[in-house]
């Protein structure tokens, strides 16, 4: 077994729902164990326009599996959600349910279809504010730093975190007394 960390992201729909119907999915197949889910932060859509907020969390996975089973596993977990993925690597789409492979262990994997690490982790508040909740000594297998220090860089180069990921708090995806779900 090993530990591998996967991003979780959602635009589309009850955005909630989609991450926790996600993580049961993936805790539902043999090799995979979900141990533990960050905080869910609410984040602006980054390098595209037009999509409405995400919904971010990291999960701590353990699994039996090897970075090309696991992506492959993510993917079809996706699929199985309703994503369809667009061919356009240049204009991304809203995500009903988005899986990225973050890191696991200390595997390095860079070809076609399969990079772990994440290859823009490291530049991303709403991967690296849950993996430092979760993990802040992690050390990135490529980087060699650990998540918090990578989140401290992130930071000098962007900005507060507050300016671009909202913490949510208990209840607050919750509607109103007077809403009508």
């Amino acid at each position: 077994m090993s530990l591998a960390w996967i991003g979780l992201g959602s635009n589309l729909g009850d955005r909630l729902a989609n991450l926790l119907q996600g993580l049961e999915c993936l805790d539902d197949i043999d090799g995979i164990g979900v141990r533990r889910v960050s905080t869910f932060i609410e984040t602006q859509p980054v390098g595209v326009t037009g999509h409405s907020p995400y919904l971010n969390a990291v999960a701590e996975l353990e699994t039996e599996m090897d970075p090309d089973s696991l992506v492959r596993t993510c993917l079809d977990v996706e699929r199985l959600m309703g994503r369809i993925r667009s061919e356009d690597l240049a204009d991304p789409q809203p995500r009903l349910l988005d899986l990225d492979v973050l890191i696991m262990g200390d595997s390095v994997v860079d070809r076609t279809g399969v990079q772990v690490p994440h290859p823009r982790m490291h530049d991303r508040a709403f991967v690296l504010l849950p993996m430092v909740e979760l993990e802040p000594q992690l050390l990135h297998p490529v980087l060699g730093r650990t998540m918090e220090e990578l989140l401290e860089s992130e930071i000098d180069r962007f900005g507060p975190v507050e300016d671009r990921c909202a913490i949510l708090i208990p209840g607050s995806l919750m509607p109103e007394e007077d809403e009508v779900i």
